[in-house]
């Protein structure tokens, strides 16, 4: 089995931790490890995040 890749980035100024779920071209479909209220009320946990605006936790 892969291991997940977890990642961190910036969202409305404030950061946050998750893992990539899907890589795309350009971005990741990432599900967040401790989303805000507004964020899991618009997306789910899950938001897709440009490769620019991501730094690996690794």
């Amino acid at each position: 089995m892969e291991q997940e890749k977890r990642i961190s980035f910036s969202w409305e100024k404030n950061s946050y931790l998750g893992y990539v779920e899907k890589e795309y071209e350009n971005a990741y479909l990432v599900v967040v490890s401790d989303p805000s209220p507004d964020m899991e009320e618009k997306y789910t946990n899950r938001m897709v995040i440009s490769k620019k605006d991501c730094r690996s936790t690794d």
